[in-house]
C-alpha cells in the first residue's frame, strides 16, 4: 500500500519543492493501493504542497457537448476518473468554470489561479490555467499512466 510518506519520498525525489505548482495525472487502479484512497492522496499532496498549488484536471469534455450543452460546476460529473471525480466535489478545492477542461485546485491562491477560465473558447488557452502552469514553472506528476 502507497503511504502518505512514500508519496512524500517520491515527490522529494523528483524535486518538488513545498512551494510548487502541481498538476496530477493518475490512473488510480494502475497506481495500487494508496491509503485513503483519492481522498488520501489528495490530502497527501495538499500537505506536500503546504505553501504551493495542486491541480487535479476535473474534465467533463464528454459529458458537455453539443447534445448537452450545460456546465454546472456544481454537479457536472468528471469524465476522466476516480480522482477527478473526488476532487471536483470536495469542499476545500476551488473549481474552475472552464466548460470542459475544468480543474479542482487546491492551496493558497487557488480561486485567483482559476480566474477567468470560464471565457475559454479552447481546452488549453493562452493565459488559462494550463498556460500559468508553464509559465510559473509548474511541474506535472504522472501516477500509473505514461
Amino acid at each position: 500500500m502507497i503511504t502518505k510518506q512514500d508519496i512524500f519520498r517520491l515527490l522529494e525525489q523528483q524535486g518538488v519543492r513545498h512551494d510548487d505548482i502541481v498538476t496530477i495525472h493518475a490512473a488510480l487502479r494502475a497506481a495500487g493501493p494508496i491509503e485513503g484512497g483519492a481522498d488520501g492522496l489528495i490530502d497527501a499532496l495538499k500537505e506536500y504542497l503546504c505553501d504551493g498549488l495542486l491541480l487535479i484536471p476535473t474534465h467533463t469534455w464528454a459529458n458537455v457537448n453539443r447534445e448537452n450543452p450545460f456546465f454546472d460546476v456544481r454537479s457536472t460529473v468528471p469524465c476522466i476518473g476516480t480522482l477527478a471525480k473526488v476532487a471536483a466535489f470536495r469542499p476545500d478545492a476551488v473549481r474552475s468554470l472552464h466548460p470542459t477542461h475544468s480543474l479542482a485546485v487546491f492551496g493558497k491562491g487557488a480561486a485567483e489561479f482559476i480566474r477567468g477560465e470560464e471565457r475559454s473558447a479552447t481546452p488549453a488557452p493562452m493565459g488559462g490555467c494550463l498556460s500559468r502552469l508553464y509559465e510559473l514553472g509548474g511541474k506535472i506528476l504522472l501516477l500509473g499512466v505514461g
